[in-house]
């Protein structure tokens, strides 16, 4: 079975421990954190996500490169941490690591569509013919994606959100629990779209937009 390493302790490592034992393809040797993001305790056990031991911080990693773990995948959530999401990706690229796909055993995924290393599509998840989803994007929870729809990377598709036929939707960008992205929409770069959020219009790079239908109250 294939060795991996996830990267962040956080409640997103649950997710993807989640999707990998649905699929049965890896052995999890253990979860990296940040040095002192944890507590060791009198045992000098460094704790545990579900029942997966946290087993260092990231300065293990090339180490566990060199014993012949050859895959890795990021676990840190995106909504305040997207670039730091990236950051991590490529300095796994950098040591060496296969960064996987990981589908959920529950997610529906065309077999027309094509999906890019370090992308994690969740349970319930839905992913049309057509739709091309880049590098290290999170398709969170029961989300639709729906056909030709093209999501650049580093992108966090929240639960819920529903994308309709030919959207594009740039890198960095996050997309709230519960929107709607009418069709043939194109969305920026280092865009937030809030919950619940139905946008009709197209969206400038930077820019954050809420409500229904949804007007930009923020250009970063």
């Amino acid at each position: 079975m294939k060795k991996i390493v996830l990267i962040g302790a956080g409640g997103h490592c649950k997710v993807i421990i989640d999707i990998i034992k649905s699929i049965n393809e890896f052995e999890i040797v253990g979860i990296t954190d940040k040095a002192g993001s944890y507590l060791q305790n009198e045992n000098r056990n460094l704790g545990y996500v579900i029942d997966v031991p946290i087993i260092g911080d990231d300065n293990i990693l090339d180490s566990l490169y060199m014993q012949g773990v050859e895959y890795a995948f990021v676990c840190i959530g995106a909504l305040t941490n997207i670039e730091v999401r990236y950051k991590l990706f490529k300095k796994l690229k950098k040591v060496g690591f296969i960064i996987p796909v990981l589908v959920h055993k529950n997610a529906t995924v065309s077999s027309y569509a094509e999906i890019k290393e370090g992308t994690c599509i969740m349970a319930g998840a839905v992913i049309n013919a057509g739709a091309i989803i880049g590098e290290n994007c999170i398709v969170n929870t029961g989300a639709v994606i729906e056909h030709d729809c093209n999501i650049d990377s580093n992108t966090h598709i929240s639960p819920k959100a529903c994308l309709c036929g030919g959207v594009t939707i740039g890198y960095n960008t996050h997309i709230g629990a519960g929107s709607t992205v009418l069709q043939g929409i194109d969305i920026g770069n280092n865009v937030i779209i809030g919950a619940g959020a139905v946008v009709v219009n197209d969206i400038e790079d930077g820019a954050k937009a809420v409500g229904v239908p949804a007007k930009i109250i923020d250009c970063r």
